[in-house]
């Protein structure tokens, strides 16, 4: 019973979450691809130099991103514990409240309070607010479900006390949640003071660089590669966003496969063939994570049920340009039991393929730098330098991963209803 509690609160605050974060990464789109002079809409239709006012737009749609960014996670804790509460019949308002602040004590910059830049005289920020994103949904979530279950049975406990014990008077609704909110606080303050001794990002940069540091520099084996791919793919299906940076941990590889290829005008034989960038960024998680891509291809071709087909429409072009969060949120695919398996093993398949065509020298390795919001599947072409081989090979994963996905998608049309996406 209270797993189901749990589960049905997390999908209410991701169904919540959906249209926000759908609405931010729709201005990323734009952002990122037409505006941004690394975008790759930017470059092709060299927009700089026929868009009047360029300065003003990317201000406009980098403030409305920077709005909604800030407070996405915010929403998730307060509509998880506002949402639990509601099912034990408590305050459901002011514990979702409760979980709000719960949360934003748990990422203010203890580090920076009363501290100023020492180059504009400014203050520094009070909040880390990359945790207050899609970076945060994971520890809101975890914050909403504690707060919601310690909020709603402490102020269910007050109400019991007083009436077993009339003589200390009548204790008054605000005394009801004055009394759990002092408590909740004074907890998460302590936590996240203490946090602030070991680390500069509070809970969630101690997960995240913990995460980071155990999978950097995987090197060019292929079985070290899956695994970190796989267990990359299990971390965003949790919510824990992008705690892997294939490219990032690439950097120094593909500086000096591009070296070898400005010298000799070829990708073929460059020294590092085999590395997380050239087979993840490549052929194994183009269009986000876990494929997604090809989950909502897959979707068109034989979903029943509208409210998947309605986000999949909605969540298309971000997902061409490599922006997948409103799909995680808006089917839910996060915590999805059903998805995750060929959330990780498509990406895992097209691993193994690709490391194969590299090896056997069928297709080079992408060693070209390439906008991070190209069109997934035109990654590996462009990063060849236009190699149709890779252009190929490119579409057969996309296919095989929309085939792998197929029975997980028919097998959700059997759940019946049609309320299970946003």
């Amino acid at each position: 019973m209270e797993q189901w509690r749990a589960m049905r609160a997390i999908k209410e605050a991701l169904r919540i979450a959906y249209p926000f974060i759908l609405v931010m990464t729709l201005v990323d789109v734009v952002g990122q691809s037409f505006l941004a002079s690394s975008g790759f809409f930017f470059q092709i239709y060299h927009v700089g130099s026929w868009l009047p006012g360029i300065d003003l737009w990317q201000q406009f749609f980098q403030v409305i991103s920077l709005v909604i960014n800030g407070v996405v996670a915010v929403i998730v804790a307060f509509t998880t514990g506002h949402y639990l509460a509601r099912t034990y019949r408590g305050d459901a308002l002011a514990v979702g409240v409760m979980s709000a602040l719960a949360f934003l004590t748990l990422n203010v910059n203890y580090d920076a309070l009363y501290e100023t830049n020492h180059v504009t005289g400014e203050g520094v920020p009070q909040f880390m607010e990359n945790n207050l994103g899609p970076q945060g949904i994971f520890l809101a979530i975890v914050v909403g479900l504690t707060v919601g279950w310690f909020g709603s049975h402490l102020m269910s406990w007050l109400a019991k006390w007083q009436l077993r014990h009339p003589r200390f008077g009548q204790l008054s609704w605000t005394g009801r949640v004055a009394w759990p909110l002092g408590i909740i606080l004074v907890i998460t303050v302590g936590i996240g003071y203490g946090l602030s001794w070991l680390t500069d990002g509070g809970i969630n940069g101690l997960v995240y660089s913990a995460l980071s540091a155990s999978v950097a520099n995987p090197g060019h084996r292929g079985l070290v590669i899956l695994g970190v791919t796989a267990l990359s793919n299990v971390l965003w299906w949790l919510g824990l966003i992008g705690p892997v940076s294939l490219a990032g941990n690439s950097s120094v590889t593909s500086l000096q496969n591009l070296a070898y290829a400005v010298q000799h005008g070829s990708g073929w034989n460059a020294p590092n063939p085999i590395t997380l960038h050239t087979l993840g960024d490549a052929y194994a998680n183009y269009g986000g994570a876990g494929m997604t891509l090809s989950l909502i291809i897959a979707i068109w071709l034989v979903s029943k049920q509208a409210s998947y087909r309605r986000v999949a429409n909605q969540t298309f072009l971000p997902n061409l340009v490599n922006l997948n969060e409103p799909t995680l949120l808006g089917l839910p695919l996060l915590y999805n039991p059903i998805l995750l398996i060929p959330f990780v093993v498509a990406p895992a398949i097209n691993i193994g393929l690709a490391w194969c065509a590299i090896t056997w020298k069928l297709v080079p390795p992408i060693v070209y730098p390439v906008p991070r919001t190209t069109p997934g599947p035109l990654i590996a072409f462009l990063g060849t330098g236009g190699d149709w081989r890779a252009l190929l090979l490119s579409l057969i994963c996309l296919t095989l991963s929309v085939v792998i996905y197929i029975p997980f998608i028919r097998l959700l049309n059997h759940e019946g209803g049609d309320d299970h996406a946003a």
